[in-house]
């Protein structure tokens, strides 16, 4: 009987482990998808920090390769304007 209550034991933890583990992710993933204002957030402080750092951004995009008609349909999203 000592071996069996000791398999049945270990079954139990077993068990229960995993339906706390299934319990955290599920709280986990649900938190994700309530979040999503934080994206819009986060979106809309990307944009801001590439206007405020433009003159850099458009270096870069250069020394990367980027064509002109490229950096001008970029500085049009991030700075909300056409470019001609």
């Amino acid at each position: 009987m000592s071996n069996s209550a000791g398999f049945l034991l270990i079954v139990l933890v077993t068990g229960v482990i995993c339906v706390v583990g299934i319990f955290v992710v599920g709280r986990g993933r649900r938190a994700a998808r309530a979040s999503g204002g934080e994206d819009l957030a986060s979106r809309a402080g990307t944009q801001r920090l590439l206007a405020e750092n433009w003159p850099l951004v458009e270096k870069t995009a250069r020394e990367t390769g980027m064509s002109e008609e490229e950096i001008a349909r970029v500085r049009a999203n991030v700075m909300g304007v056409g470019d001609g």
